[in-house]
């Protein structure tokens, strides 16, 4: 597998940890009970609970523009040494962003959002800069 699937792969496995995370918070939080039930009723949520949330939400947002990215640039064979560091960064930022998210440290944050966010543009021009070379 090429790095741009290995990192496309290692986001779903983030997502799908956040989301575990999630509901085992939530579980522990309100109860299994609730945390197992329709949850018709809802409960308040802590400040944590909250964070987890969006965290999740925020990593789809970015997942929803670095997937079309990678598979362009697996199905055309554009892969470089550009492209391999930049989704690889762009993973590692969005790992580190989503446990800062969550700790509530807010003064790196934005920061390590902007790497992930350069990490996008990166691979977008270089992808179609290759693209318009063909």
């Amino acid at each position: 597998m090429t790095v741009e699937l290995w990192t496309l792969v290692t986001m779903g496995l983030l997502q799908l940890g956040l989301v575990t995370i999630h509901g085992t918070y939530i579980s522990l939080a309100l109860g299994l009970r609730w945390g197992m039930g329709r949850r018709d009723q809802s409960r308040e949520v802590s400040d944590l609970g909250r964070r987890i949330e969006r965290s999740i939400i925020n990593t789809m947002e970015g997942i929803a523009v670095f997937v079309p990215i990678i598979l362009v640039i697996q199905l055309s064979g554009l892969s470089d040494n550009i492209t391999q560091i930049a989704s690889q960064t762009y993973v590692t930022a969005r790992i580190v962003y989503a446990f800062i998210y969550i700790g509530n440290i807010f003064q790196i944050r934005t920061l390590v959002w902007l790497i992930g966010q350069a990490c996008l543009f990166v691979m977008g021009f270089a992808l179609v800069g290759k693209a318009l070379a063909l």
